[in-house]
C-alpha cells in the first residue's frame, strides 16, 4: 500500500489522499485550498495526478475543503464511483452548486476563470452513491471500507479500509464532543496505519457543556445594550447548531426573544436535507423530532433567501441577531454585515469557528483593529468573542483519545489537515505519551507500507 499526501499536509484545507495497491487507486477526499494568497492559483492548477487513472474518490463529509475540487477531477476525467453516506451526498451537491455560482460570479467581475460552473455539478453528482454507516463497500480484490460516525458534521464519517492487507484507518475531519444533534464519534474497530486531522492539535477546548452559556449570556448582553450580535457560521453545522441551542434558550425563556436572521441561503437549502435523515440525529434531538418540536424554529427566526431581503436587515431596529455565512469571514452575506457593523461598539462579534491563515476572520480573531474587505478600510471597534467549544474539530485531547481507541494501537500515525505547529505539537504529545510512530507528510509526500 502507498499513500500520497496531495492535500492538507501541513496546512488545514484542501483535504486529498492518493491510496495505491499494485491494482486499485483510490482517492479519498479531493478538496478546495481555502484562505491564503494564492489559493486560487493552486485550485486551479492541474491535479497532480491523471483523473482517469483514479478508480474510486471517498468522501469523508461535505465541506468545501474535502469535496470542493471533485466537479474539476470528473471534468478532467474521472468516470469511477464517489462513495459518501446520504447525507454528505446531498449536502455535497448543495456545497457544489453554491461554490459553482460564487466562482461564476467571480469570474466575472474579477475577470477570470472559475474552477467549474454549474453545469459540471450534475456530471459529478451521477458518479455519487450513497452508503450507511457500518456497511462494507468492496472496491476491487485489494480495497474495502466503510464509514463510522466521525461527529464532525451531519453525515460525517471516517474511513476504515482494508487495503492490500494493511489496515488503514483516515478520520477526515474528527467532531468536538456534546455536539447538538449528532451521534458521538465513533472508536476504531481495528488500525495498523492511521491518518489523522490535526487541526486542533495544539489546544484544549472549553468544556463543551458550557458553550451554550456562553451564547446565552452573549445574547441577554447584547438585547441589553441593543446592539448587534454577529455570529459567522459555517452554512452546514454551525449554523444549524447555533439554531438548535438558540430555540432552546428562546423555548425555556432563557433568553427574550430578538429578531433573529440566518442570512445564509446554503445552511437554509440544507434544513430539509436534516429533516430528512431524522435516524442520524442523537437521542436528544431524535426526542424533539418524535415529539412533533421543529428545531431549527423559533420566535423572533427569519429566513432570508433573497439578496435584497439580506441588505434590508440593515434597516431592522436593534437589537438583533444575525447568523451569515462563511464561518471564516472569506466570503459570503457575513461580508456586508462586517462592514455594516464592526464599527460599531454595540456590536458584538461572537467568532465560533476555526479561521484558516489570511482570512478575514483570522485577522480579527488575533486583534486587528483594521481590516480591508472588498478594497474598503473598516474599522473594528466590535466587541470579539471567541468559543472554541463551538468548533466541529476535535481538540487534542479529543484526537490522542480516538487515535488511541482500537482494539490496538496504531504502528504508524499520519498528521494531516493542520498547521505545522499544531501537528507538532500533537505529534510530540502521542509519542511521549504512547511512543508511537508518528509524521507529518508534506506536499506529495509518499509512504509504502507492506
Amino acid at each position: 500500500m502507498k499513500i500520497t499526501f496531495y492535500g492538507a499536509a501541513r496546512e488545514v484545507t484542501g483535504s486529498c489522499t492518493l491510496i495505491e495497491t499494485p491494482t486499485t487507486r483510490v482517492l479519498v477526499d479531493c478538496g478546495m485550498i481555502q484562505g491564503n494568497g494564492n489559493s486560487f492559483e493552486r485550485n486551479m492548477a492541474p491535479l497532480p495526478f491523471d483523473p482517469s487513472s483514479i478508480d474510486a474518490l471517498i468522501l469523508t463529509h461535505a465541506h468545501i475543503d474535502h469535496t470542493g475540487r471533485v466537479p474539476k477531477l470528473v471534468r478532467e476525467g474521472f468516470k469511477g464511483r464517489i462513495f459518501a453516506t446520504h447525507p454528505t451526498r446531498l449536502l455535497t451537491r448543495l456545497m457544489w452548486q453554491d461554490a459553482s455560482h460564487v466562482m461564476k460570479d467571480e469570474a466575472r467581475r474579477y475577470k477570470r476563470p472559475a474552477l467549474y460552473l454549474p453545469k459540471d455539478v450534475n456530471p459529478a453528482f451521477e458518479l455519487l452513491h450513497g452508503v450507511p454507516y457500518d456497511t462494507t463497500v468492496r472496491i476491487s480484490d485489494d480495497f474495502s471500507f466503510v464509514f463510522r460516525e466521525a461527529g464532525h458534521i451531519f453525515g460525517s464519517g471516517f474511513v476504515e479500509a482494508n487495503v492490500y492487507g494493511t489496515r488503514l484507518v483516515m478520520s477526515g475531519d474528527l467532531g468536538n464532543d456534546y455536539v447538538p444533534i449528532l451521534r458521538p464519534t465513533a472508536r476504531i474497530v481495528d488500525g495498523d496505519v492511521a491518518v489523522m486531522e490535526s487541526t486542533y492539535g495544539d489546544r484544549i477546548h472549553e468544556d463543551p457543556q458550557h458553550r451554550a452559556e456562553r451564547l446565552k449570556a452573549a445574547v441577554n448582553e447584547n438585547f441589553s445594550k441593543k446592539g448587534t450580535l454577529l455570529i459567522p457560521a459555517f452554512s452546514l453545522e454551525r449554523a444549524q447548531e447555533i439554531l438548535y441551542e438558540l430555540h432552546e434558550l428562546v423555548e425555556s425563556k432563557q433568553v427574550p426573544p430578538t429578531p433573529t436572521f440566518l442570512d445564509s441561503p446554503l445552511a437554509i437549502k440544507a434544513l430539509p436535507i436534516y429533516h430528512e435523515f431524522s435516524e442520524y440525529y442523537d437521542k436528544e434531538a431524535a426526542a424533539l423530532k418524535a415529539s412533533g418540536d421543529d428545531f431549527f424554529k423559533f420566535p423572533g427566526l427569519t429566513v432570508t433567501k433573497k439578496p435584497d431581503e439580506s441588505r434590508a436587515i440593515l434597516d431592522v431596529p436593534k437589537p438583533k441577531i444575525i447568523i451569515a455565512g462563511s464561518g471564516m469571514m472569506h466570503g459570503g452575506r457575513i461580508m456586508h454585515h462586517l462592514v455594516d457593523y464592526l464599527n460599531d461598539p454595540k456590536t458584538t462579534l461572537l467568532v465560533v469557528g476555526y479561521q484558516s491563515a489570511g482570512t478575514v476572520g483570522r485577522s480579527i480573531s488575533e486583534g486587528a483593529k483594521v481590516v480591508h474587505i472588498d478594497h474598503e478600510e473598516v474599522q473594528v471597534q466590535a466587541k470579539v468573542e471567541v468559543i472554541g467549544a463551538y468548533s466541529a474539530h476535535a481538540d487534542q485531547a479529543k484526537l490522542i483519545k480516538w487515535v488511541t481507541s482500537g482494539r490496538t494501537l496504531p504502528k504508524k500515525i499520519y498528521l494531516n489537515h493542520g498547521e505545522p505547529h499544531a501537528s507538532e505539537e500533537l505529534a510530540q504529545k502521542i509519542r511521549d505519551q504512547f511512543s508511537l510512530d508518528v509524521a507529518i507528510p508534506a506536499h506529495a509526500d509518499s509512504f509504502t507500507h507492506p
